[in-house]
């Protein structure tokens, strides 16, 4: 768990950890007790993509790599351009284990965004032997979710394979609507002789949510920890926008609003996420000779994806009150992975690389509602035959290289050294359809030939290992440098750098009779962070400018250990001290101070974060108490507003049932989420000051939740 004998700081959580939790948890959130490890959610499960976040010493959700069996999930973003999210890549029984490197990762990542670390999925193989597994879970707000995977074992030559399925309904815990979802996967491996396996793995995911409102502290104060939307309340929305287009000037205070409504910001409608995606790929893996192996992985994944909002703003043309403001996404990406690995005496040398070509479509149009709302469903998707006006309208075409070489050295016995290089080659273009707001068309590139890698590990003694580390990383550039007019945008996009990082990290691992442990400190400096500001005074009216606004340096304290109490108990434990600071003032365009941040923490970032778990398996009782600390968390720039640290805790009980009688094989797990109702601010977003708390970038964590799963295998 721990990274026995790696270079780098690397982590891994195994089968037994991801089938703890309640079934159908984004293994994303499952990493959370690990040192560095910021997850937030309003969702229990941690599958509403809207409201869910993670980051790692410092870095967020967008600065890291992610890849399913070397597949890449591009940057896992919310509106992602280059790939998608791993809770719709795979459904979660068949995830088989999660990595998870805190530094850039390894060199042969396909990720072009891990600035500040990666983490590697993997699906469990098929079974040799035939059978099935069922699953069935009910749950808190009526909550239900269904899960059978089929394994054909022997085919014949030793061809073997699985076809699975889950099905999710899961209402909110505050508010009206819901999640839902269906996948499918399915996976099959076929040996070509000795020396050579072919394995294809395929993925289809349907997911339609209803998503969590964001608030600000002042909607908490007014209203509580479950104010959400109105979904279902139609005569409120209308009445709402009706009040606010009568007198737009008045709102907060001055208009009278429904049901004690105060601003017609504190609440909206809806907001829906909408998401369709095809996956798969084929790997081919060949020992060409005892020395050398060969592996080669092409890949596709197509994307169809909607975020619906209900505008109250202004209304529809002849019919309500309100519109739907609906941003469209479509990618398109194929790619293929390889390498090549040659052992030679003492040395392991790896050369490969990464190719993609992505298609991305982004645009944003109005669509008409009528006045009683009848044309719009539930999680419905836009129709075309509704569209009334549009925003904008955007085609990108991404094209990645990436390659890659590196020697693994085995010194001796005791000693492992590791060093190589990547290079990095990222080109997106734009082509603007049509647009209402400043928005240019060209190309830009993110380029680096030589990012340098280089590690050792040393075996001071059987019990104890010491490792150290440097790497270099940059980040492509994604949309926000043509979020500009055309002449602004030739004339400056030669002086933008992309994002880069510089990591240097190191500790001790132990390896005790009852304990496993890890000590690690790390410092990264995080260079040409980008923002974009307007270049010109607040009386003149010009384009933006997509600016490096300066560095970040983050050091950290990284402890992790597992303690085997007695037979079958074990306590696992992590803390992580984090020092991440802003380097410099924030200057626009002109070389203005418009935010004083040098020396300010980075937003978002808990300075300490600790967990503790005591697990029981007897192989017939099993259970799992998890507490999770995180302490306060500053989220604008001046660092002039916080929301407190918190505890929260979580409990896993069950029993198994592995005779042979009619019942055997059959297992029952219980989960309790935030087993002590805590109320707390999940995420929180960032902005530049809130000192009267009407920032409105934030979500509520949810409260208790139980979940209550069976599982049979045939």
């Amino acid at each position: 768990m721990l990274g026995h004998g790696e270079t780098r700081q690397v982590q891994t959580l195994s089968k037994a950890d991801i089938d703890a939790a309640p079934p159908g948890t984004s293994p994303i959130k499952i990493l959370a007790k690990l040192p560095s490890v910021n997850f937030q959610s309003a969702d229990p499960l941690g599958i509403n993509e809207y409201s869910s976040n993670i980051s790692v010493r410092s870095f967020g959700q967008n600065q890291l790599g992610y890849t399913l069996d070397g597949m890449p999930l591009g940057d896992m973003s919310y509106g992602n351009f280059n790939g998608l999210h791993i809770s719709r890549a795979t459904i979660s029984e068949n995830i088989g284990g999660v990595e998870l490197a805190q530094g850039a990762g390894a060199l042969d990542t396909a990720a072009s965004s891990n600035l500040g670390g990666t983490i590697k999925f993997s699906t469990v193989d098929p079974s040799r032997d035939a059978g099935v597994l069922a699953e069935a879970g009910y749950g808190s707000e009526n909550t239900y979710r269904l899960f059978a995977r089929i394994d054909t074992g022997d085919l014949g030559n030793g061809a073997h394979a699985y076809v699975s399925g889950a099905r999710l309904d899961q209402p909110k815990w505050k508010g009206n609507g819901k999640t839902s979802s269906w996948q499918a996967n399915a996976k099959a491996i076929v040996p070509l002789g000795e020396a050579t396996t072919i394995t294809a793995y395929v993925a289809y995911s349907d997911l339609a949510t209803d998503d969590y409102m964001d608030v600000s502290k002042s909607i908490i104060d007014r209203y509580g920890y479950k104010w959400d939307y109105l979904r279902y309340d139609w005569a409120t929305a209308v009445s709402l926008a009706q009040a606010y287009q009568a007198n737009p000037a008045g709102d907060c205070g001055t208009n009278v609003y429904p049901n004690g409504i105060k601003c017609v910001d504190d609440t909206y409608y809806d907001g829906t996420t909408l998401r369709r995606d095809y996956l798969g790929y084929v790997r081919l893996e060949s020992r060409i000779t005892d020395a050398l192996t060969l592996r080669i992985q092409p890949y596709m994944h197509h994307n169809k994806g909607e975020g619906t909002w209900w505008y109250p703003y202004s209304g529809t043309p002849g019919g309500a009150p309100l519109f739907v403001r609906s941003s469209g996404y479509r990618i398109q990406r194929e790619g293929v992975t390889g390498s090549l690995t040659y052992k030679v005496g003492n040395h392991e040398l790896e050369v490969g690389g990464w190719y993609e070509h992505n298609e991305f479509m982004y645009r944003r149009f109005k669509y008409g509602i009528a006045s009683d709302g009848s044309n719009w469903g539930e999680r419905q998707w836009p129709d075309s035959k509704d569209v009334f006006d549009r925003y904008y309208d955007y085609r990108y075409t991404v094209n990645t290289y990436q390659g890659f070489a590196q020697d693994t050295w085995q010194v001796n016995d005791r000693l492992k050294i590791n060093a190589g290089f990547k290079a990095l080659d990222v080109g997106v273009s734009n082509d603007v359809i049509y647009s209402t707001i400043a928005q240019a068309s060209g190309k830009i590139k993110a380029k680096d030939l030589f990012l340098p890698q280089a590690g050792f590990n040393y075996m001071i003694d059987p019990k104890i290992e010491l490792f150290a580390s440097y790497s270099e990383n940059i980040s492509a550039f994604g949309s926000g440098p043509f979020g500009t007019d055309q002449a602004t945008f030739d004339a400056n996009k030669g002086n933008i750098k992309p994002e880069s990082s510089q990591t240097a990290e190191g500790g001790f691992r132990f390896h005790l009779p009852h304990f496993e442990g890890l000590l690690s400190g790390y410092h990264v400096t995080f260079r040409n962070r980008l923002a974009s500001f307007s270049p010109c005074s607040g009386i003149q009216t010009c384009a933006s400018i997509t600016s490096n606004v300066g560095s970040v340096n983050t050091n950290g304290v990284e402890l992790a250990g597992t303690y085997k109490l007695m037979r079958h108990v074990t306590l696992f434990g992590s803390y992580s001290f984090t020092h991440a600071r802003y380097a410099d003032d924030t200057l626009n365009g002109a070389g203005e101070v418009v935010l004083a941040t040098e020396g300010n923490t980075v937003t978002g970032v808990p300075a300490h974060l600790a967990n503790a778990e005591l697990a029981y398996d007897n192989g017939a009782v099993f259970g799992r108490f998890n507490l999770g600390y995180q302490s306060k968390r500053d989220y604008t720039y001046l660092n002039d507003s916080s929301v407190p640290g918190r505890v929260l805790a979580d409990l896993t009980l069950g029993f198994r049932l592995e005779d042979s009688s009619p019942v055997g094989k059959l297992e029952v797990q219980a989960n309790v989420t935030n087993l002590f109702d805590k109320d707390y601010i999940a995420n929180v977003g960032d902005t530049n000051s809130d000192l009267k708390g009407t920032y409105q970038g934030m979500m509520v964590g949810a409260p208790r939740q139980v979940f209550v799963t069976v599982r049979k295998r045939f």
